[in-house]
């Protein structure tokens, strides 16, 4: 009883140093300062930028309702080049070195081809085009950098024998961006024709948009060849057709070839263009929407983006930007970050720390300020965004959180577990002065209206969780003093952590089988986890691609041997050596297991193959660090060896305990992400409790001044 006290006690001190700390933080009112807040932010979908961040495609494939205009866009000038028609699609890539695997007449054989080929690469390709009299149709696969990798690649699909039994126009063989020159022409229309021309006498060629002193001019583009050797020769040829002007441009000369693709659709009736942009020279080619609703993105899940695309090579790799109103950007943040039905103050703080944050980002990706993804903020375009969110948005329009009149980078997470982390030892290593350190946080948000779950032993001596409806305390106890469960139902899941799922649990138990209850679990949420128990192996392999000095196997113990003021694990020790991963948060990707993370560092760690044996005689044996079998006394006083992976054991509090006979790791935690800054969860808390969208923020960050930022 007197522990019950004190746990109320503790609670009702942890509400009151909440509500004191949420009513001074508020100071209800905006300041108009200088920072300026700018008209479009610009978000980058696909991009390499090597190790700093990838998200690669080979093709970037748009449509709009309304349809497109393409605009040539230059530092110096931005010029108009095509258009797109309404409903149509357009295809955009890097003119790069590939494999050509087929050329024949056969659009049907091209496409079976093109299937072998899908099979294992989503960079292939087929494209009409017009040769010798003839419509022919070209199976080629890659966007490669090097005419080396595209030959490598040639070499594997020829010896899978993709187009083998298929007659072809020509050999296999790898082909690229060098070519010759034919122009220039007073229109698309006119180059489109004199492609057609030169196609004539069996050349490849392929009418291009090409810039010149800030003007649109058109040209044909005449060869795919992997090198520069056949290019005189090719000229010749050009000039015999009667082109003008047939030239061998630098490298260096900026352009985009129009190739007719015919692999979306899948049908020759229904070729689309495919604007193949050169690699080296800058160029960036815009589609901006030409009538109302936004511009779908086929490759990003087929999301609908406002504002315009600019597609570009960078790093030899198709760059996808979207350029988009900085606050309609914010709708879909807002609606991708938190719940829809989530309280209007809620929204609010989001919409500022999330203006905030993208505005501290400069331009922090080189092309782009943002990436789309939990890098920076989720941004999903235009299916995210809700009136909600949408209203959080416009009803704090510009309004910024500043320190020293510069914006804050006002991170967030979605749970910070109750409590909130310092960034200088548990998160980044970096200054904490704008944010709240080891603040209590509402964040039980996940867990409101669930069922425990119980943890129990199986009488065959499996463990694992099952919800508690579906059994029932039977009123005995086991020798231990442990509860007796029986089940309710027949097919009743045992799993291994505390959570439902379509996943095959590890266990099926029938009505009225007897449980041993170890322990009662909230069920897994974003609030409170259980990660499955993980091998010595999972863990060894996960942290040794983070620790700074590689560990030696097998891992026999692990443990938290620092922690930060909420309570984070800022280190852990492997066989009793403290492992470097580098900063705290870093951890969570240390001791994920199967490619994975762990949600927060605020975790406890139970090593369940870990305990000591004390004999009759007072020695002690550690396992596991001391090697050797572990035998039992049973009542008759025979000596057994234990076989099995489980064992039961009484604790020093008396308590039954599961063990395992080999080392297992179980992480028990709260929260969801580093949890420095806004708590998400903790927000939606307090404006729950009646808390406006200011009080929640200078609750969250510190020394900050919230600002309407400069138009």
């Amino acid at each position: 009883m007197i522990v019950h006290n004190n746990r109320r006690y503790y609670r009702l001190a942890f509400l009151l140093l909440l509500v004191a700390a949420v009513a001074t933080g508020s100071t209800r009112a905006v300041v108009h300062a200088a920072v300026k807040v700018p008209d479009t932010i610009r978000v980058a979908l696909f991009l390499n930028l090597t190790s700093k961040y990838q998200a690669l495609t080979s093709v970037a494939t748009l449509q709009a309702a309304g349809g497109m205009n393409i605009v040539w866009r230059d530092p110096q000038f931005s010029v108009a080049a095509d258009s797109v028609a309404a409903g149509q699609a357009a295809r955009f890539s890097m003119d790069g070195y590939r494999a050509l695997l087929l050329e024949t007449t056969d659009v049907t054989a091209a496409l079976a081809v093109l299937k072998k080929v899908q099979a294992s690469s989503s960079a292939a390709f087929i494209t009409q085009l017009q040769k010798s009299g003839k419509t022919v149709y070209q199976v080629q696969e890659g966007v490669y950098a090097t005419a080396a990798t595209a030959s490598s690649a040639l070499t594997k699909w020829t010896n899978a024998g993709v187009a083998s039994g298929v007659q072809t126009l020509l050999s296999a063989r790898v082909v690229g961006p060098w070519a010759v020159e034919a122009g220039p022409y007073a229109s698309l229309a006119d180059a489109k024709a004199a492609a057609a021309t030169i196609g004539a006498a069996g050349l490849d060629a392929f009418a291009a948009l090409k810039p010149q002193n800030g003007a649109m001019t058109y040209v044909v583009r005449v060869g795919q060849e992997a090198s520069s050797a056949q290019l005189q020769s090719i000229q010749q040829s050009v000039s015999a057709t009667g082109a003008t002007g047939a030239r061998i441009p630098a490298a260096t000369e900026p352009y985009a070839a129009i190739r007719m693709d015919v692999t979306y659709n899948g049908s020759a009736n229904k070729a689309i263009p495919l604007y193949a942009i050169s690699s080296g020279a800058g160029a960036v080619l815009r589609a901006d929407p030409a009538g109302a609703g936004g511009i779908q993105l086929v490759e990003r899940s087929k999301r609908t983006y406002r504002g315009s695309m600019e597609m570009s090579v960078l790093n030899q790799s198709l760059a996808v930007v979207n350029d988009v109103p900085f606050e309609q950007y914010l709708y879909s943040v807002v609606g991708a970050e938190i719940g829809s039905s989530w309280p209007l103050e809620a929204q609010k703080a989001q919409a500022v720390a999330a203006r905030t944050y993208a505005l501290s980002s400069g331009v922090g990706f080189q092309i782009a300020s943002v990436v789309d993804t939990t890098l920076s903020q989720v941004y999903s375009g235009i299916g995210s965004e809700n009136a909600n969110s949408t209203a959080g948005v416009d009803q704090t329009k510009g309004e910024i959180l500043s320190s020293g009149g510069r914006a804050i980078s006002a991170v967030f997470s979605s749970n910070s577990g109750g409590i909130t982390a310092d960034n200088l030892t548990e998160i980044w290593g970096n200054d904490s002065t704008n944010f709240a350190v080891a603040a209590p946080s509402p964040d039980e948000g996940p867990q409101k209206g669930l069922l425990n779950w119980y943890y129990v032993a199986l009488p065959t001596g499996q463990t694992g969780f099952v919800r508690s409806d579906l059994v029932a305390a039977s009123g005995q106890k086991h020798i231990s003093g442990a509860n007796l469960l029986n089940v309710k139902g027949d097919g009743v899941a045992v799993r291994n952590k505390p959570q439902a799922s379509t996943a095959e649990p590890i266990a099926r138990v029938g009505s009225g089988t007897v449980l041993v209850q170890l322990g009662v679990v909230p069920e897994y949420t974003e609030y409170s986890w259980i990660e499955a128990p993980m091998t010595p192996e999972q863990l060894l392999t996960a942290l040794n691609k983070r620790a700074k000095s590689p560990i030696s196997g097998p891992l026999l113990t692990l443990e938290v041997t620092k922690r930060g003021p909420s309570g984070r694990a800022t280190e852990v020790s492997a066989n009793g050596v403290p492992v470097n991963v580098g900063v705290g948060d870093n951890l969570r990707g240390a001791l994920g297991g199967n490619g994975t993370s762990l949600k927060s560092t605020l975790f406890t760690l139970e090593e369940t193959g870990r305990y000591t044996i004390v004999g009759k005689d007072g020695a002690t044996i550690e396992v596991p660090r001391q090697q050797g079998s572990i035998q039992v006394i049973g009542a008759d006083g025979s000596v057994k060896q234990l076989q099995g992976p489980n064992l039961f054991i009484m604790d020093g509090s008396g308590s039954l305990r599961a063990a395992t006979t080999t080392p297992q790791f179980v992480f028990t935690g709260k929260g969801f992400g580093h949890g420095l800054g806004m708590s998400q969860w903790g927000a939606r808390g307090l404006a729950e409790q009646g808390y406006d969208y200011q009080s929640i923020l200078l609750y969250y960050y510190k020394n900050v001044t919230i600002e309407k930022g400069a138009s």
